[in-house]
């Protein structure tokens, strides 16, 4: 999509969904079927999982992951993992 930057080695899988002004960060997996809103940032070595939404202008913390079938509406941390609907973190 326009105006997105994908950072070196990340992995956009098939069918995942971009939408404007996205930021993925070097390293990081997007996986089969996610969704980034607009203006989603997602930072270095971060995986989003199978499925996964992530809502428009949150972004995830370097190292974050992002289980499959999440739904993010807030913000998550660095090096946490988030599960559920809504995506709750918690820091491994």
């Amino acid at each position: 999509h326009p105006g997105c930057t994908i950072g070196a080695n990340s992995i956009i899988n098939t069918g995942a969904q971009i939408d404007h002004g996205c930021r993925v960060g070097d390293h990081s997996h997007i996986a089969p079927g996610a969704i980034l809103g607009g203006e989603v940032d997602i930072g270095k070595s971060c995986h989003v999982g199978a499925g996964a939404i992530i809502e428009q202008g949150t972004s995830i913390g370097d190292g974050a992951v992002v289980g499959a079938g999440a739904v993010v509406v807030k913000d998550i941390p660095p090096s946490a993992t988030a599960l559920g609907n809504p995506a709750r973190p918690k820091i491994m």
